[in-house]
């Protein structure tokens, strides 16, 4: 039978949660070049909401997480083939100079163009973790290993005093380690395939001359919106290609469920217990000696053997072994 058994209600751990998932948030940017145009995000975000369930498999679900964007920026720039209309010359006969046509081109640069919308606004998803609590044991005189991700995650925390830094004394953790995460994945609406498709309209045509050039440069293009869609090679709507592009070419979602997983299961413990444990603190007392002159008692430790911990459908408990 274990010498120690503390029990964390539902409740309380959903306090303990709520803590931690404050101080989840992350921005990520990237650009990928896809050929004919180039594509882009620069995005941060937090977490809120979500629900604490013990389960009597031993596990622990964290329930309809709202994964909110403070700013979700899109970029996308077309490299427009370059077109030209007019030039030419007629040769004339000595002394009289050659006739020249003037010559118009346009989509020369690259990217021709570049819409950057904060998308943040038409971007929802929820997120859930169900995982088991793991016990891992923390000795402090090993040192941190060269390349330390969650150090870094864990000195920005500790900066902001959302957790206590690592002791320089052993400790047991608990975390929670996931079996699975599930996140929604991004589907914009048709508004927002809309927003890009008419900021893309808007952009080519601010770049067309005017009268007969533009009326000649419309007649080897097509409708504009027709055009974009051929430049971006888009069977369906601008909103399902979005989704796509930040589902599967992006993986944006891989990388949030990632964070989430490595910030709970690897660097962040739920619990740590002190080893060894302080059952009485240091203090001055002046009721030993009959003279009453002050002592100091030191402090009372014990050593902690066999940590470990389980769930059932009512509460988290925590055993250990005292002394030995």
């Amino acid at each position: 039978m274990a010498d120690l058994t503390v029990a964390v209600s539902e409740s309380a751990f959903q306090r303990l949660f709520v803590v931690l998932r404050d101080s989840i948030r992350w921005e990520a940017q990237d650009m990928t070049n896809f050929g004919p145009f180039t594509a882009g995000y620069h995005v941060k975000g937090h977490l809120e909401g979500g629900s604490v369930d013990f389960r009597a498999d031993n596990s622990v679900l964290i329930d309809e997480l709202d994964v909110r964007w403070d700013k979700f920026e899109f970029t996308l720039g077309l490299d427009i083939p370059e077109i030209c209309v007019g030039g030419g010359c007629i040769n004339m006969p000595w002394p009289i100079p050659d006739i020249c046509l003037p010559r118009w081109c346009v989509f020369s640069a690259n990217p021709d163009i570049s819409i950057s919308p904060d998308l943040a606004a038409f971007v929802a998803q929820e997120l859930s973790v169900a995982g088991r609590p793991v016990v891992r044991y923390y000795d402090a005189s090993i040192p941190p290993p060269v390349i330390d991700p969650c150090g870094f995650l864990r000195d920005i925390l500790v900066d902001n005093s959302i957790i206590d830094p690592f002791p320089d004394h052993n400790q047991w953790h608990i975390h929670l380690n996931p079996d699975f995460i599930d996140l929604d994945l991004f589907d914009f609406a048709d508004i927002v395939g809309n927003l890009i498709e008419n900021a893309l309209t808007a952009a080519v045509t601010a770049l067309l001359p005017g009268g007969w050039v533009r009326d000649l440069i419309l007649a080897i293009i097509g409708g504009i919106a027709d055009f974009i869609r051929w430049l971006l090679d888009i069977p369906d709507e601008i909103d399902e290609w979005l989704s796509d592009l930040f589902n599967i070419s992006f993986g944006l979602g891989d990388l949030l469920i990632q964070l989430i997983g490595e910030f709970f299961g690897a660097c962040v413990p739920l619990i740590r217990v002190d080893d060894p444990l302080e059952v009485l603190a240091k203090e001055i007392s002046t009721s030993v000696l009959l003279s009453g002159s002050p002592v100091e008692l030191v402090a009372v430790t014990v050593p902690v053997r066999s940590l470990s911990v389980y769930v059932d459908n009512a509460e988290m408990v925590v055993q250990a072994d005292i002394g030995g």
